[in-house]
């Protein structure tokens, strides 16, 4: 009866992948360095290019199959599943640092070196789409075959900067290589990784921010309700397992246009301005203060009542200006206009 052959992987401290042949009922086993460099493949699946082995014969060219994940210090970390002759919950990781992130794929960088001591960087991408979880946690849905994701959570703290983007930021050891016989404490630096995209507010305890609309990547997170500050609408948000709470501020400014509805102007880099559009129903105080309780595009209330300077409704449309002040509700439908 011929004997199964299978193959164990690790990663040595240079990066490189170790190659280990086991033969079912046999006592010796055959382990080299394999020295070559990663790439993704198709449906996000490992290919080791092997440059040289020492003394083993196998492929110039492996590929390996399985999930990927990440560690506490964000290396990437790939789990071999059942095929081939790959060993099933074989699990070796790549020291690398997450360095970017875009509407469909997420990017780290990893240092090797050769048998000659000479490093090489480069970069590995995934592709899919990003999403939050049910705790508030930014999730990359990693593209595989048939359908079938597979999913890496950010365990670190996501937050939203005064250009209105969302930054994830991590820590990380400041040496990147590991020794297998100590383990000493080391000093930690911080890694930040800005996302590009726009938010949305559609519902009462929902806000999104959206980096790809037509491959549905965007995050959107469950929060309090919207509460009107001076520098724009603020929002409760439990993140992480235990739900901590935090406070996000989504920053800018109050424009009214009668033809559309109530304008929210959010900045953002590059002197780029995102609107936001509301309806809702208007009145003026009887200290000329415009009130307004906003609705979605779809009309729902999302429990928002914000109260705006009368400068704000200046220069409108004349039926516009004479219904506030005749004290008649008015009513705007987001995007559409306005009518009492």
């Amino acid at each position: 009866m011929k004997k199964t052959e299978k193959i164990r992987y690790e990663i040595d401290p240079h990066n490189r992948l170790i190659c280990e042949k086991i033969k079912e009922g046999c006592i010796n086993r055959f382990r080299t360095v394999l020295d070559g460099t990663f790439e993704i493949g198709k449906n996000n699946y490992i290919i080791y290019h092997v440059k040289k082995s020492q003394g083993l014969d196998i492929s110039q060219q492996l590929k390996l199959r399985g999930n990927w994940s990440i560690d506490n210090e964000h290396n990437l970390v790939f789990t071999l599943d059942k095929w081939g002759n790959q060993i099933a919950g074989n699990k070796f990781t790549v020291q690398s640092e997450l360095i970017t992130a875009k509407d469909n794929s997420v990017s780290f960088a990893l240092t090797q070196k050769d048998t000659q001591g000479c490093s090489h960087a480069y970069i590995l991408r995934l592709s899919g789409r990003w999403q939050a979880d049910e705790y508030n946690c930014l999730t990359f849905n990693i593209e595989k075959e048939r359908g079938i994701t597979n999913k890496i959570t950010l365990t670190g703290a996501w937050d939203v900067n005064k250009s209105n983007e969302l930054v994830y930021t991590y820590e990380k050891s400041a040496c990147g290589e590991r020794s297998r016989t100590t383990v000493k404490k080391k000093e930690k630096i911080t890694k930040a990784i800005t996302f590009k995209g726009y938010w949305d507010i559609s519902e009462k305890y929902r806000v999104t921010y959206v980096l790809n609309k037509e491959i549905r990547s965007e995050f959107d997170f469950k929060v309090s309700v919207g509460k009107p500050i001076g520098r724009g609408l603020e929002y409760e948000v439990g993140a992480g397992v235990a739900l901590s709470k935090k406070t996000i501020t989504l920053f800018g400014k109050w424009e009214i246009n009668p033809k559309i509805g109530l304008l929210f102007e959010m900045p953002s880099v590059k002197g780029k301005v995102n609107r936001i559009v509301f309806g809702g129903w208007f009145k003026i105080d009887k200290n000329l203060i415009l009130e307004a309780r906003l609705e979605s595009r779809t009309r729902e209330d999302l429990g928002i009542d914000v109260k705006l300077s009368r400068k704000i409704f200046e220069n409108q449309g004349e039926a516009f200006i004479q219904a506030l002040k005749s004290q008649k509700e008015v009513f705007i439908s987001a995007g559409i206009g306005f009518r009492w």
